[in-house]
């Protein structure tokens, strides 16, 4: 017998989201089209990190609401493509009719460090529509609505009976462009049996050509190598932090796979109470080769604090990354140079 009894509401729990109930509440909010795609340079390519605050919502029109006040502070800094976190498409499960009754039986438990996997899996399995039809379609209007390219975040979902941690990326038109799955699973998506993916995609948008790296993805070199071997100038690797943050992750992760591939990377954190047993930490970071930044500490762009939300903006000069990668400017002896060059010219 199920532990989650759902009410007799047929209208808000028919399974389905009617796109047109998003679309009223988008179009009260009256968007004006960004142009910010209509000069395009490789020189100047504007990212933007969302450092999302979890927390629940009121209403569908709450979600969408704030969704927007992401994306439009974006847009109005030049953000061309906008990159939003890991489990994003897992925020409308707070306007679902039974949040709170659900809540206490997806709690961590305090000694495994894990939630009741069972409870998280029948959970997933009642909302998974109802959830990603709200994610889903809230980010394909907004990319449209603000003409830029939204990377969603990802979401938990059943795709027929498989369950997938997945990620979408969606052009200025609201189409979407391509997804990512998961490549290296955790141990809690071990449990839930996810379905991990036998590939890395890499996507040309208009701006510059982009893999998605999920979560933990960045911590193998392979991933990065394979993004760079497709193409990619820039990864984006929307994650979280289910621990505390510590200045070592500053070094590791997204910035090692940055340093090794010489590519742009840009990581977007969820942060706050997940009410779950555990809060989640920052920083979101925008990551560069270190012989980019005076600093040699491969940030480019940090945000200013662990557990408020927050939005970072940058534009990315691609033609840098050229440089640094061709075998006749990249091998550079400074000490050499310096030392011997005058005495043959």
């Amino acid at each position: 017998m199920s532990r989650f009894k759902m009410p007799n509401i047929p209208f808000f729990f028919s399974g389905r989201v009617s796109p047109r109930e998003i679309a009223k509440i988008i179009d009260r909010l009256d968007i004006t089209p960004s142009g910010n795609l209509e000069a395009m340079t490789p020189d100047a390519v504007g990212v933007a990190a969302i450092q999302l605050l979890c927390k629940r919502y009121a209403s569908l029109a709450d979600y969408i609401i704030d969704m927007n006040l992401y994306v439009e502070d974006a847009v109005n800094r030049h953000a061309q493509i906008i990159v939003f976190p890991a489990y994003t498409g897992l925020l409308p499960f707070t306007v679902t009719p039974q949040f709170e009754q659900t809540l206490p039986k997806l709690r961590v438990d305090g000694q495994t460090g894990m939630p009741d996997v069972s409870a998280l899996n029948e959970c997933l399995s009642y909302f998974s529509d109802y959830v990603y039809d709200i994610y889903y379609n809230t980010m394909s209007m907004l990319a449209a609505r603000h003409q830029v390219y939204i990377m969603a975040g990802t979401t938990l979902y059943f795709e027929d009976d498989e369950l997938r941690h997945r990620a979408f990326l969606f052009d200025d038109g609201g189409d979407l462009v391509g997804y990512q799955d998961k490549v290296g699973l955790n141990r809690l998506e071990q449990e839930l049996a996810v379905e991990e993916a036998g590939e890395i995609k890499v996507f040309d948008t208009a701006v510059a050509p982009v893999s998605i790296l999920i979560g933990s993805d960045v911590d193998y070199y392979e991933t990065a190598r394979i993004s760079k071997g497709l193409g990619a100038k820039i990864m984006l690797n929307p994650t979280l932090y289910m621990r505390e943050y510590t200045p070592v992750d500053d070094a590791a992760g997204l910035n090692l796979r940055v340093q090794e591939t010489h590519l742009y990377g840009v990581q977007s954190v969820m942060v706050g109470d997940s009410e779950l047993g555990f809060v989640m930490e920052g920083p979101s970071c925008i990551y560069a080769p270190n012989e980019m930044i005076r600093a040699k500490n491969g940030v480019l762009e940090k945000s200013s604090g662990r557990y408020a939300p927050d939005i970072l903006c940058r534009r990315l000069n691609l033609d840098r990354l050229e440089t640094l990668s061709n075998p006749y400017t990249k091998d550079v002896n400074t000490a050499f140079m310096e030392r011997y060059v005058d005495r043959l010219y």
